[in-house]
């Protein structure tokens, strides 16, 4: 009696084809790799400047009172100045921050986000709001009108009555 051997396996071509379609897949796999570093550098960098905003807005909002109401003050942990009332110009101030969120009045080498902080006029009454228009940009040397860096922004308003 004979009994027949048979062997299963795969072919050459089979493994081939097998390996084409795994390069192509490992392809657009390694072309999505540079988007998906950058898309995270992004969200780190936004994150980053949302909550050093978050702390400025906070101080700001932590700055006593004055007496009387209205009165040109400071903030207490970054020192912004906070015109009196009725702000009746624009009054800017510019600070600097590195990527641990401490500040400085003047770009450095370690300056990474810059703050302009802006107290829009409120009318003419002594006893309104203050408006103050928070924007941070990145790099802190970068020009921030130029529309290639990053940038977060955020309005506060402020009842120092």
């Amino acid at each position: 009696m004979r009994t027949s051997l048979k062997l299963t396996g795969f072919s050459l071509v089979e493994v081939t084809l097998a390996l084409g379609v795994a390069a192509v897949s490992l392809l657009a796999v390694f072309g999505l790799l540079a988007t998906g570093i950058q898309v995270n550098h992004t969200a780190v960098e936004q994150t980053a400047a949302n909550d050093i905003l978050t702390a400025v807005a906070a101080d700001l909002r932590a700055t006593p009172k004055t007496s009387p109401p209205g009165g040109a003050s400071a903030s207490p942990q970054f020192a912004i100045p906070i015109p009196a009332n009725p702000v009746t110009a624009p009054a800017v101030t510019t600070l600097y921050f590195d990527a641990q969120g401490q500040f400085s009045t003047s770009v450095g080498p370690m300056s990474r986000y810059r703050l302009i902080a802006t107290f829009l006029p409120n009318g003419t009454g002594a006893r309104t709001a203050s408006f103050v228009d928070l924007r941070m940009t990145w790099p802190a040397a970068a020009d921030p009108a130029n529309v290639n860096t990053g940038a977060a922004e955020t309005f506060v308003a402020l009842d120092r009555n």
